[in-house]
């Protein structure tokens, strides 16, 4: 019997190109490092961790149909993703992401070449209506187009919409509807472009998350680095700060964030068990190579949140 589904990702697969230097970034110049190629792209990181964490995800993206997309779509196959109302675009090369990583393991520098998502169209939404609304939650992000994001919000009115912003250039396209949020994860960049509020004290932060929830998310989470995280609901607003911990690949942490909050959604723990839950699958990430630790299961993260 076919699983059903608890979760709709909306989202970009990626093939991420990153690099490692031996020493200290030198600018304008040669550096000597090493090379991973790893499978990537926000949707389908959240959507493999939430499948690690044993929840049943339907992921609805763009393929091209290249050898990369077909490697892409063998994994997703194999961690029991569905994707089988996803689009393929003949001729279309698969989504591309760069990063450069700095001596710390941190990002210096990403290029995105992810035009392919703007391939989705309206019609291919509207197509998939139904299957979107036969799970109570739906995970947004912004590699889609600004017009998909409002579409899909106006058309399910009780779908339950979680959205990673992204990036801050990218997180502006979600302007319209975060409103409609029941979930927002963002980090500092992007929620000050979002609110319009420029944080320059510990006391913009409170200011930070009451903006979204006095315009309508329900619960708002803002990651701060290496500061943690500030977050809250209607009720409380609460600061997190975690261990330092050092990275080996930073680049993958916020997708396992959101997808830790999604599994703790699901699993109605309250919204500061939401918060450890998420920061802990984040901080497993980290410390792997992958954008995805092998490590996320869902036993693992609820010992670790029992310790």
């Amino acid at each position: 019997m076919e699983k059903k589904s608890q979760i709709t990702i909306i989202g970009a697969v990626n093939i991420d190109l990153i690099g490692y230097p031996d020493n200290e970034l030198i600018f304008k110049d040669d550096n000597v490092g090493a090379l991973e190629t790893i499978l990537g792209g926000v949707g389908r990181n959240i959507a493999e961790n939430l499948a690690r964490l044993d929840v049943n995800v339907e992921f609805l993206t763009v393929f091209g149909d290249d050898h990369f997309a077909n490697e892409i779509k063998k994994s997703c196959d194999e961690l029991g993703i569905s994707i089988k109302h996803s689009l393929v675009k003949k001729n279309a090369i698969t989504s591309t992401f760069m990063a450069i990583m700095d001596k710390q393991n941190d990002m210096a520098l990403g290029i995105s070449a992810m035009h392919i998502y703007d391939e989705i169209t309206k019609s291919f939404i509207v197509e998939n209506l139904d299957i979107i609304n036969n799970n109570k939650f739906c995970i947004l992000e912004t590699n889609i187009p600004k017009d998909i994001l409002e579409l899909v919000v106006i058309k399910l009115p009780n779908t339950k919409f979680a959205l990673d912003a992204v990036s801050g250039t990218k997180a502006l396209k979600a302007k319209n509807i975060l409103n409609k949020l029941h979930i927002l994860k963002c980090n500092l960049i992007e929620a000050e472009l979002l609110s319009g509020i420029k944080v320059t004290s510990e006391y913009d932060y409170e200011k930070l998350v009451k903006y979204f929830i006095n315009i309508g998310v329900k619960k708002v989470f803002v990651t701060l680095g290496k500061e943690g995280l500030i977050y809250g609901d209607k009720s409380i607003i609460n600061r997190l700060k975690p261990m330092y911990i050092k990275p080996l690949n930073t680049t993958g942490g916020g997708d396992s964030f959101m997808a830790g909050l999604m599994f703790a959604e699901l699993n109605n723990f309250d919204i500061h068990k939401m918060a450890n839950t998420a920061t802990v699958c984040a901080e497993l990430t980290i410390q792997h190579k992958n954008t995805v630790s092998p490590k996320i299961n869902k036993q693992t993260i609820l010992n670790k949140l029992n310790d």
